[in-house]
């Protein structure tokens, strides 16, 4: 019989929904699979399952990696002496299980005829022994007294050998946490740029204070006297083995994404290499820190999906159209830019108006006829563009109609320069005059306009089509590189794309020889055809500011195609379910202005 999913999980006779994890010891003695009850309710249990499957994962892997460093000490919480390599339920795994199936998302840990410090003790054990639960104290006034009792003994500890050893044992008092804030207070102060608007924390300064926020949401605090070798492989290991979202919005929570998992552990790579190099801190990396494991596992259904390779993934040429048809002139020059260059976000906003060659000639025009053979025409007008963040070099040819909304945003640039007197250099400048690609006030993002924009937008596109389908603006990227490939070949699909090395078995060549910007300018010509059905959605003057939609797109059209047959006010109205004033209102903004107008 074929293993069912988690999508056929059918109940028991008594409601429940069971499943068996791991493997225990019965009373018999017996090593076999361990079953238990997930509750009656259906997405609750996929939730609880989950939970216990990661505690499943940690102990396969604590046995694990016993096996392969045997000069470690046991766990004495969960595992079985050194000579037993099969990984079981028992002691406290055990325990912690049942508690998650229930549906307990924090264990309470409760006191028993203890002490506070021994009380404190148990729970910060069972902490670090399984930093993939959450752990709370049934008495937390007695685990602060207790945890302050340990901290005074081990300060008192600490003094008195490094009164007898100095320069052997350091002072390392501090928590975690605690350095992982001065760490991030010096992201802020180091990881900044000069702008027109004075100092500014870099995109990647951000990308960093955003992993450390999420390290300290998903690990237990410790002091940073703890990180040995193994409690800095403690750390990593709890990324390593991809655990699972606590975002609420996320349910049932799934394992992190290996890139995201990545992602904390080269942050925590960087955190113990500036720890090591701050004087204000006596911790320094331990022996043998180079051979640290940082390898993030992989699942088995990752590798083997089809999913990426047949799930579509962007806009359609004739979804495009139908998107450039509700455009505003802003949104149809953000779309172009994407479609005709390739820029997402970073790239629009920190355009400048040296990057733009619309009325000049081509510098290398001479160096493209001569050595390329391609022949620079009067009407091509270009851009060339060095990409923020990497500093990549690129060139494009640019489509007439990406032009034209580029004269109209120059404009509307002007404008807003001379009313508020600026000196920034960028082509995008919001009607307030701020920057359309900036860090938020917060500091935590860089400006969300151009999401906000294009959701803006392709709301508009369902009030006409419900059923339109959603991808995201950096997407567009995607859709005009793959437009390129087809046409071309790998290497013009990456000089596009302005990646850093186009040819990969070759580092050096961009030393030594220029980009095929002229294959990249016959693609983009070819492109430019195959792309105007896109062109022609768009309405006549593709500057021009639409009038405020109260009404959709599709049924102020119909209002005009019935009027041009003769239909009366009162049989439109009939026909498409509008007041008598949208009907009148329509009329005169878009059928008897625009008739006068061609009569003129």
């Amino acid at each position: 019989m074929p293993k069912k999913t988690d999508d056929e999980w059918e109940p028991d006779p008594r409601g429940d929904f069971p499943r068996k994890v791991g493997k225990w010891r019965n009373r018999a003695g017996k090593i076999e699979l361990r079953k238990f009850k997930f509750g009656r309710n259906k997405n609750q249990a996929k939730a609880r399952l989950a939970r216990v499957r990661e505690l499943w994962t940690f102990v396969e892997q604590a046995v694990e990696l016993r096996i392969q460093d045997r000069s470690q000490p046991v766990n004495p919480y969960s595992f079985d002496p050194p000579n037993h390599v099969e990984p079981i339920w028992n002691g406290d795994a055990l325990w912690i299980a049942l508690q998650l199936a229930r549906g307990k998302v924090q264990i309470e840990v409760t006191r028993a005829d203890e002490s506070d410090n021994s009380f404190a003790l148990k729970v910060n054990q069972l902490a670090a022994a399984y930093p993939c639960v959450v752990f709370v104290p049934e008495d937390s006034a007695s685990f602060d007294e207790g945890t302050d009792q340990l901290r005074q003994a081990a300060e008192f500890d600490l003094r008195r050998i490094h009164r007898a050893a100095p320069n052997i044992l350091p002072e390392l008092a501090e928590s975690l946490f605690e350095t992982l804030d001065v760490y991030v207070a010096n992201i802020r102060k180091r990881d900044v740029e000069a702008t027109p608007d004075g100092e500014t924390l870099t995109a990647f300064g951000s990308h960093k204070i955003s992993n450390v926020d999420n390290i300290k949401a998903h690990q237990n605090d410790r002091p940073i006297a703890s990180l040995d070798l193994d409690g800095c492989q403690d750390l990593i290991d709890y990324w390593r083995m991809r655990p699972l979202t606590i975002d609420k919005r996320i349910d049932p929570p799934r394992q992190m994404g290996k890139r995201t998992c990545e992602n904390k552990i080269a942050e925590l790579g960087r955190f113990f290499k500036w720890l090591h190099k701050n004087k204000a801190f006596s911790w320094r990396k331990p022996e043998d820190f180079d051979d640290l494991k940082t390898r993030v596992m992989d699942l088995q259904e990752e590798r083997t999906s089809i999913v990426s390779m047949t799930k579509r993934t962007g806009y359609l040429p004739s979804e495009l159209a139908v998107i450039n048809k509700h455009a505003t002139p802003l949104e149809r020059l953000l779309l172009l830019l994407a479609l005709n260059c390739g820029f997402k976000g970073a790239e629009q906003g920190t355009l400048l108006l040296d990057h733009l060659f619309l009325n000049e000639p081509h510098p290398n025009r001479q160096y493209l006829r001569e050595l390329c053979g391609y022949e620079v025409q009067a009407a091509d007008q270009f851009i060339l563009y060095k990409r923020n963040k990497s500093m990549v070099y690129g060139e494009f040819l640019l489509w007439p109609q990406t032009v034209k909304l580029l004269e109209w945003a120059l404009m509307q640039r002007k404008a807003v320069v001379q009313k508020y007197d600026l000196n920034h250099r960028n082509v995008l400048i919001t009607k307030a005059g701020t920057l359309y690609y900036r860090q938020t006030l917060g500091s935590k993002n860089s400006s969300q306009i151009f999401t906000n924009k294009w959701q803006a937008l392709i709301k508009r596109v369902r009030k006409s089509e419900p059923d339109f389908p959603y991808f995201s603006f950096s997407t567009l990227r995607d859709t005009a590189s793959d437009a390129v490939r087809q046409k071309a070949d790998g290497e013009v699909s990456s000089t596009f794309l302005l990646h850093g090395q186009p040819v990969k078995s070759d580092d050096l060549l961009d030393l030594y020889t220029k980009r095929p910007f002229a294959k990249l300018f016959e693609t983009q010509r070819l492109l430019q055809s195959e792309f105007q059905p896109i062109f022609d959605a768009a309405p006549e003057k593709i500057d021009e500011q639409p009038m405020q939609q109260y009404t959709t797109l599709d049924k102020r059209e119909q209002i005009v195609e019935l009027k041009k047959e003769g239909k009366t006010v009162t049989e439109i109205m009939e026909a498409t379910g509008v007041s008598r004033m949208t009907v009148i209102r329509t009329l005169d903004r878009l059928y008897f202005k625009r008739k006068k107008s061609n009569s003129n």
